[in-house]
């Protein structure tokens, strides 16, 4: 038969127990008062090596078919302008709406989807920015024209001419937040900057994310986070689009691809970061020499695109600048 245990010696563990619930609840406490005083650590990727490993590796000249059909694709992809009308075809359908120390803001068929005074201010300030990043300035006022918003699955935002007079063309309706318009504003003033300052460039990627780069804030604002942060979700959702292999950034102008405004938005937000990185460290002026990229030449049928030499410049290759880049994006503080 089981023994039970006297009353007065059961009675007497109780105390004990309390006091011993009462000590693990005040640990407990302190640890995660502890814990939410200190900052969160940032979250490494387990691995950067599928990104690539640091031992060099050179960029690839992209060869191209010159099919009818590929002629088409690198059209799409080397000339953003495709469909979108030319300006001197459209000026005599315009109407001077208001001037500015930058900008000269016309109406195009009466077509006018934002507050007049409003970015007569607004562009002034948007001028200044960009200019101020890029460290250049037009020769001469830019224009700015409205359009409806293009058709298609993938349709362009804004794109620029940078040909004297330069234009800037925004597709925009009433339904288009102030904060797109100014990033698409501040991107394509930053394209007419920069073929002003470097007027060899002839690769997208560096194009794009200069452009990306130089409408910083304005950028920032309209996608909701900066570059560097907005990199690591892209990372730790599993969106990230390793610059290596998308170098040519062709899914940005992919029309055909249901994600292509997706692509386009992750490319040139990671190109920006990445040039912001290679700024941060070696100086903007060391752009000036990435950017005199060796001409497309055409051979036996083909088109031959050759990408800039990263080596020459910063002493490693285009992926182990990439992978530095990421590790730095992951570093405490």
């Amino acid at each position: 038969m089981k023994k039970t245990e006297p009353l007065t010696k059961r009675l007497s563990k109780k105390p004990l127990l309390l006091i011993s619930s009462l000590l693990l609840f005040t640990t407990a406490v302190i640890v995660l008062i502890y814990c939410a005083g200190k900052p969160a650590p940032q979250s490494m990727p387990p691995d950067l090596s599928f990104f690539h490993t640091p031992s060099p590796e050179p960029l690839q000249s992209r060869v191209y078919t010159t099919s009818p059909r590929v002629i088409t694709v690198i059209y799409q992809i080397f000339n953003r302008r495709e469909a979108i009308p030319n300006p001197s075809q459209i000026m005599d359908q315009h109407k001077l709406e208001a001037v500015n120390e930058y900008f000269e803001l016309y109406s195009y068929d009466d077509y006018l989807p934002v507050d007049i005074q409003w970015l007569k201010s607004e562009s002034s300030q948007v001028y200044e920015y960009v200019s101020k990043r890029l460290g250049t300035a037009v020769s001469e006022k830019v224009i700015i024209l409205f359009l409806p918003p293009r058709s298609g699955k993938n349709p362009a935002r804004g794109t620029s001419f940078h040909e004297l007079p330069p234009v800037i063309m925004i597709f925009a309706d009433q339904d288009t937040g102030e904060e797109q318009i100014l990033a698409v504003l501040a991107h394509e003033l930053g394209h007419i900057l920069i073929h002003q300052k470097y007027q060899d460039i002839i690769d997208l990627a560096l194009d794009e994310g200069l452009a990306t780069w130089a409408a910083g804030n304005y950028w920032q604002d309209w996608q909701g986070t900066d570059f560097d942060s907005a990199v690591r979700a892209f990372i730790q959702n599993g969106t990230y689009l390793p610059l290596f292999d998308n170098y040519y950034i062709e899914k940005a102008y992919e029309s055909s691809s249901p994600d292509c405004i997706l692509h386009r938005d992750i490319l040139l937000t990671e190109m920006a970061s990445f040039l912001n990185f290679l700024i941060q460290n070696y100086g903007i002026e060391s752009v000036s020499s990435i950017v005199d990229t060796r001409q497309p030449e055409f051979e036996d049928g083909q088109r031959i695109i050759f990408p800039p030499n990263y080596f020459d410049v910063y002493g490693l290759e285009f992926n182990q600048l990439e992978y530095q880049w990421l590790e730095t994006l992951f570093q405490p503080g």
